[in-house]
């Protein structure tokens, strides 16, 4: 099976045993009505994949979701679900780690809209840290910077791209040098969007200024 829809959202998944929930509704319950989803948990040993199981039983829509049998960490639960479970390279992959969560039903639809009127290839929002704060999210640095060294970091959360920027991706190229067989162990979102960063440069890409997700739960007073 693969997904056809226009937007793809990716949720890699590892022990998210108390926030799993929050962060499927988050994405279920957004406004943007082409939307698929892909769920892969990476082995968790707190029993997150059969709350996932039991939390999909009344819910219909294109949902794919996978139980790894080997280990393959956020670069490889992306990667593998982009390539093994999505068609088409013009559609829009968003990234939703299992800890997280999207705050504003309109995120998705918001994110398409830049795609459809400005013709881009990644689009990135602001997050909210878990104590409030607004996250590090940025406009990228000038094309000059992106082409020449890697000492910038502006694509965080919440973080999209077109389908096709993974197809150019060679898996050799996010195999961890130092453990055999394996993919990157930690550093995955690197691994992808610096790449990512300089396929596109400025001009296919996009910073939109306003906060859609959240990392794990929000600290109050």
């Amino acid at each position: 099976m693969k997904l056809k829809n226009k937007f793809i959202i990716v949720v890699p998944v590892f022990n998210n045993k108390d926030l799993i929930v929050s962060c499927l509704d988050s994405i279920i319950n957004q406004t943007y009505d082409d939307l698929g989803l892909i769920i892969r948990d990476d082995m968790s040993t707190d029993g997150t994949g059969d709350i996932i199981e039991t939390y999909l039983r009344d819910k219909g829509g294109d949902i794919i979701f996978i139980r790894n049998k080997k280990k393959l960490y956020p670069v490889g639960n992306t990667y593998e679900s982009v390539i093994e479970y999505v068609e088409d390279p013009e559609s829009i992959i968003g990234v939703v780690d299992g800890d997280d969560r999207l705050v504003s039903n309109d995120a998705v639809k918001k994110i398409m809209e830049v795609y459809e009127t400005q013709g881009k290839w990644m689009v990135w929002s602001q997050h909210q840290n878990t104590d409030g704060s607004r996250g590090q999210s940025m406009s990228l640095p000038p094309d000059s910077v992106i082409y020449n060294n890697r000492n910038y970091w502006s694509t965080s959360h919440f973080r999209t791209s077109k389908a096709g920027l993974f197809f150019k991706i060679k898996k050799d190229d996010i195999i961890d040098p130092f453990v055999p067989e394996s993919y990157y162990t930690f550093s995955g979102d690197a691994a992808f969007l610096f790449p990512f960063c300089e396929m596109c440069g400025n001009d296919k890409s996009f910073f939109l200024n306003e906060t859609f997700s959240s990392f794990g739960p929000i600290i109050t007073e």
